[in-house]
């Protein structure tokens, strides 16, 4: 099962932490998470291979830069929103089955 998030924050780094635990928690299937790690802080970063050894699963950060062909946009939520249409669009590896 492969899923792809991003955490913009703190905050949504905790909640991030919540939801992966709880999404192992309720099934008995391979998990791999794909992180933007654009917004991801150092200490996320640091505390991801940590993590995914003691919970049992795999990880996968992705970085881009912003496409060239789209308008540069200067306002933080609205460069968020554009990263998670362009994570699945654009960068999501396409041999991911």
């Amino acid at each position: 099962v492969h899923v792809f998030s991003l955490a913009s924050g703190l905050l949504y780094e905790r909640f991030l932490k919540i939801m992966m635990q709880s999404v192992l928690e309720r099934t008995s299937r391979r998990i791999k998470f794909w992180l933007l790690k654009n917004f991801l802080s150092p200490a996320f970063i640091g505390f991801l291979p940590h993590m995914a050894q003691s919970l049992g699963f795999e990880y996968e950060l992705v970085q881009y830069q912003w496409p060239e062909w789209l308008h540069k946009q200067t306002n933080k939520q609205r460069i968020i929103w554009g990263y998670k249409i362009l994570f699945l669009d654009v960068m999501f590896p396409l041999s991911v089955r």
